[in-house]
């Protein structure tokens, strides 16, 4: 599915697109909106804190703050 969904969007090598391409989006989208590490954790069935922090760590909000 990812991938028809790239290839109807034009996207550039639609081919690279799988299940995880939606999975981290979704999971950096919840981040940027300011999702907390256990809502990230259950959103990405993650046990690990270190997987959702990374992506907290990554996320807009937490860049534009550590730039001021």
């Amino acid at each position: 599915m990812p991938k028809e969904i790239a290839n109807y969007l034009n996207l550039p090598d639609p081919q690279a697109y799988s299940g995880h391409s939606f999975r981290r989006t979704s999971a950096t989208l919840l981040a940027d909106f300011g999702g907390d590490i256990t809502t990230l954790k259950r959103h990405g069935d993650w046990k690990s804190s270190q997987i959702a922090e990374g992506y907290i760590e990554d996320s807009i909000k937490k860049k534009k703050y550590l730039t001021r």
